[in-house]
């Protein structure tokens, strides 16, 4: 007889086993941004609470960050295609693999509601004086609330119909809204009330639809997105195979290689000009550029406007140094007279020039929401010397 506890065991190790080499890279990567970018959240949070007042829409702020640990999260089952051929039969025995997969994801899910209320509770507590007792029955509600969506969620994925299981996301969705706002803004009597009546009904109203007892097809598809997901969160640090994809050509871009001149010692920045352009590399490059130019223009600190500039001027370089990963080596560039000296030069040249741009792109709203635009301008130029020394001797 087969245990079937210890094939969820097994496969949850396989599958770290597979990510392991990946996950060291991305963590050597994160590590020390991760760090600073903790000690800015500190910060700043520390300077709203001595800013924010009872005036401040405090509640709905709440709200959303309780949602973002409610609603959210992730039921892996591990389940594979084979699955159905050779699991299918032992559907009854499965109870206990899918119970496993539920106990895990009621762990991590309770641990993820504590550290919000955690980040929650200072500011509930200064805009809604309250004692420690309080903390602690709070967080029991909001992990007893957060069994009852989890076990939503899989009701979800047993649903038959599609358009039923959008619209019962869609309840949970607004449940999780409805009744966390109910909690901050009625107080946590009422609150807490309106929260147990609304999840006993959510509870009933899961009951309703028609489903299956185990909808294998959905949850090997929901598993299948799970692993890919994490697999692009790994691409963003290093070449991933399972998810290397074809070369893309886009003919107006082309016109961005046509400014390098045409000689033998320009041959490599016309190479590497070209991988960036074709690669997934590109569209990370410009989406994480947005994402700092947004983060840049909600900021006018000095301070904290120039933490979070190393910052983001820390993880573009990085991402950058990968370009060579993307670069495949062909036979030709053995036969042709082109030194290696010229490729690392090349390499070199053509990531510091990318690394510059987003710079300036970045910066840009800084000069306009700091209020010493000098500021701006010497952050800039201390992080182009740090990109040069860094592409320098990377």
């Amino acid at each position: 007889m087969m245990d079937i506890q210890a094939l969820y065991r097994r496969r949850e190790a396989e599958f770290l086993k597979e990510i392991r080499p990946y996950l060291h890279y991305a963590l050597q990567s994160l590590s020390i941004a991760a760090g600073i970018a903790f000690l800015v959240f500190m910060i700043g949070y520390r300077q709203f609470l001595q800013w924010v007042t009872p005036e401040f829409p405090w509640q709905l702020t709440a709200t959303v960050c309780m949602m973002l640990v409610l609603v959210g999260g992730r039921i892996r089952t591990y389940l594979q295609q084979a699955d159905t051929l050779f699991l299918l039969p032992q559907e009854p025995a499965m109870a206990i693999y899918l119970q496993t997969a539920m106990r895990r994801a009621r762990i991590i899910g309770s641990i993820l509601a504590a550290i919000g209320w955690l980040i929650v509770w200072p500011m509930y507590h200064k805009l809604a004086p309250s004692s420690g007792w309080l903390f602690l029955l709070l967080l029991l509600v909001w992990l007893v609330f957060k069994q009852v969506l989890l076990f939503g969620k899989w009701t979800e994925q047993q649903l038959l119909e599609q358009r039923t299981r959008n619209l019962f996301i869609l309840l949970r969705w607004l449940l999780c809204a409805g009744l966390t706002y109910a909690v901050f803004k009625l107080g946590p009597g009422y609150g807490a009330g309106i929260l147990a009546a609304g999840s006993l009904a959510y509870l009933g109203i899961l009951r309703l639809p028609r489903q299956y007892k185990v909808h294998w097809n959905l949850l090997i598809d929901w598993e299948l997105r799970h692993k890919a997901s994490i697999y692009r969160i790994l691409n963003l640090f290093i070449d991933v195979p399972e998810l290397r994809g074809k070369a893309r050509n886009i003919r107006w871009l082309n016109r961005i290689v046509s400014i390098i001149p045409f000689q033998r010692k320009f041959t490599y920045n016309y190479l590497f000009t070209l991988v960036w352009l074709r690669s997934e590399l590109f569209g990370m490059t410009c989406r994480f550029t947005v994402i700092g130019i947004l983060l840049m223009v909600a900021f006018d600190n000095k301070v904290l406007a120039a933490v979070l500039y190393a910052i983001l001027a820390l993880f573009s370089a990085v991402q950058l140094a990968d370009l060579l990963r993307y670069y495949r080596e062909h036979l030709w560039q053995h036969i042709y007279p082109l030194s290696p000296h010229l490729r690392k030069q090349s390499l070199r040249r053509v990531r510091l020039i990318l690394h510059l741009c987003m710079l300036v792109l970045i910066i840009v709203p800084a000069f306009w929401t700091l209020s010493a635009p000098l500021w701006a301008a010497a952050m800039l130029v201390i992080a182009a010397c740090g990109s040069i020394i860094y592409h320098r001797f990377k």
